[in-house]
């Protein structure tokens, strides 16, 4: 029988009684390595990684493992209330403001530019922020603009001029295979996303003119006259559907009001229900909305005669990117060896095309630019909808075909199940407790009295960053429950795709799977005293944890995300300080684990 820890002992039966019932009925498994101090024999994190067939025929949902079944299985969260008059015009619209760069004020800036690779963020410079005391410590990191070097953290005097070449994955460029030393951030740096530089809207351009912003710099701070970066870690879009709430601390509200994220709390500046089940259009309201930071100058409104609509809806859709012919949801607008979209074989589109096609003329029409806030929280809900990671090797095997694990996976699986008590967060087929489905089946309260499906696993103190225990800007606090529990609390993240969006946690401060596992595996102290009674170590052997991220790695990779096929293909981009992405069509291209050059 699997050991249960005493500091479970809170749970519910229900959940207990899953563990332990797993190993009464697993007969596919492997038995657990000996424990032995042998070095473990990573698998590689590249291209060559074994990766399951494009399933072509739904998979069984008749078995299941803890309750687990394939993703494919459970129903996908739909809006309760919705503008769109053709759900297929407004995919394509999503996709099209997703990934064009002139939605942001510098028009370089997407919503892609921090969800390009896996839907996550795989650049390696100007990535850090100094955290709290706004002081750069980590990666060899001294300044704004700089390459962060994992290899370099914990190390006294080194600095990007002292980088060693062959500590680094030339593959690609992340070190995270056999031989690397990636050392965990150890202070209060983060590792993020680069948004835009400060600066403050001043008008919108002309017709004609390109699509960047008259905007005036506010140049200081860590950051002086360079790009930001944001405090936290970029989460996967890819099957973001599925949570009840988004960011990494929940303000995504499910309740969507169509001006901010937080629907209808006492942080909304206008709090009303538009559409429940939307917390996807809730969290499309933030990088465009008020921050200054990720994509749009201070002062740029959304929707009105000055803001985002009135520059976008006489434009071409992304005008300065290619599409490949063979879009999912676009190639019927694409043309070969021209950028942007178009309506017919020589005249191009305009966003305010695409919506009335979308929205129809009440919505759409001369009303587009004041109702463009529905608009774009409706529309990117609905393409992001479609993504849905259902295509792994877990997946096929969960359905019946025990031939598409290995025997280490499959080992990995029984510690991930088991000794691991991966479960108790990472659980349901989403593989996250944050879940709608799991949500529905949970309590209001977690086992630590918190919000379900928040955390704090005491990774860095709650000091830094409170997570679910902040407030928003009219200084409510997101947390439901109001327990200090909730104090430094994180969304628990879904560990589909996972070997393909380092770096992890919310803070982005581990760069590699192993050092994931390691960290659940010796955790002793915590730096902070409100760290969640479920994280105990959990004392696997080296050939355990080689097995454990063996199956994290491989068995729970969609390989249509790896290599961008359909529904994640997607246009162009060129990514500042980042790789050129280029435009795939249905049939998908190069993995995403080459864009990090």
């Amino acid at each position: 029988m699997s050991y249960i820890p005493s500091h479970v002992n809170s749970l519910k039966f229900s959940q207990i009684a899953m563990i332990v019932l797993y190993t009464l009925v697993t007969t596919q498994g492997c038995k657990s390595a000996p424990k032995t101090k042998s070095t473990p024999n990573y698998p590689q994190s590249s291209t060559e990684s074994r990766t399951a067939p494009a399933l072509t025929a739904p998979l069984s949902c008749d078995g299941a493992i803890l309750g687990i079944k394939p993703l494919s299985c459970i129903p996908v969260p739909q809006p309760s209330a919705t503008v769109i008059v053709d759900k297929q015009a407004a995919i394509a619209l999503g996709k099209a403001l997703f990934w064009d760069i002139q939605v942001g004020s510098d028009s370089v800036t997407a919503c892609a530019t921090c969800h390009f690779a896996a839907g996550a963020d795989r650049r390696i410079i100007n990535i850090l922020n100094p955290g709290p005391d706004n002081v750069f410590r980590s990666g060899g990191v001294t300044a704004a603009e700089q390459k962060y070097h994992p290899e370099l953290n914990g190390i006294p005097g080194l600095n990007c001029s002292s980088c060693h070449p062959q500590m680094h994955n030339a593959k690609t460029g992340l070190g995270s295979v056999v031989g690397q030393i990636l050392h965990p951030i150890s202070d209060d740096d983060r590792v993020g996303s680069q948004g835009i530089a400060a600066a403050k809207f001043t008008r919108n351009p002309a017709l004609g003119t390109g699509a960047v912003e008259f905007c005036a710099p506010v140049p200081g701070g860590p950051f002086k006259r360079f790009r930001q970066v944001t405090s936290r870690n970029a989460p996967t879009n890819i099957g973001a559907v599925f949570y009840q709430e988004l960011f990494w601390d929940g303000r995504a509200s499910q309740n969507f009001n169509g001006v901010d994220p937080f629907g209808d709390t006492a942080n909304a500046s206008t709090p009303r229900v538009l559409a429940k089940n939307a917390a996807l259009a809730s969290q499309a309201m933030g990088p465009v909305t008020g921050n200054a930071f990720e994509m749009n100058c201070l002062g740029r409104s959304l929707s009105g005669n000055s803001g985002l609509a009135a520059k976008l809806l006489p434009r071409q859709p992304l005008r300065l990117q290619g599409v490949a012919t063979t879009d999912s949801a676009l190639g019927s607008y694409a043309r070969l060896k021209r950028s942007g979209l178009y309506c017919d074989k020589a005249k191009p589109c305009t966003y305010q095309n695409l919506v009335d096609k979308a929205f129809g003329p009440v919505i759409g029409g001369a009303n587009a630019k004041f109702n463009f806030g529905r608009i774009f929280g409706e529309a990117l809900q609905a393409y992001q909808s479609t993504l849905i990671p259902d295509q792994t090797p877990f997946d096929s095997y969960l359905a019946g075909n025990a031939e598409s694990l290995t025997a280490p996976q499959k080992n990995g699986l029984n510690l991930f199940t088991g000794k691991g008590h991966c479960l108790l967060c990472h659980n349901g087929s989403t593989l996250s407790d944050a879940s709608e489905s799991v949500l529905a089946a949970s309590g209001p309260q977690n086992q630590d009295g918190g919000d379900p499906g928040f955390h704090n696993i005491g990774i860095r103190p709650a000091s830094e960053d409170p997570g679910r225990g902040g407030a928003g800007p009219n200084k409510s606090t997101f947390s439901v429950s109001k327990a200090s529990a909730d104090n430094g609390a994180f969304k628990t993240a879904s560990l589909r795709n996972v070997k393909l969006t380092a770096p992890y946690f919310h803070h982005g401060g581990m760069w590699s799977l192993e050092d994931v596992v390691r960290f659940y595996n010796t955790v002793t102290e915590s730096p902070d005293p409100e760290r969640s009674i479920l994280i105990s170590p959990i004392d696997l052997t080296d050939p355990e944890i080689a097995d454990l991220v063996d199956f994290l790695r491989n068995a729970l990779t969609d390989p249509r995300v790896e290599f961008g096929r359909a529904p994640f293909d997607h246009p162009s981009i060129q990514i500042p300080n980042g790789p050129t992405v280029p435009a795939v069509g249905k049939e998908g291209g190069l993995s995403v684990l080459s864009f990090n050059k």
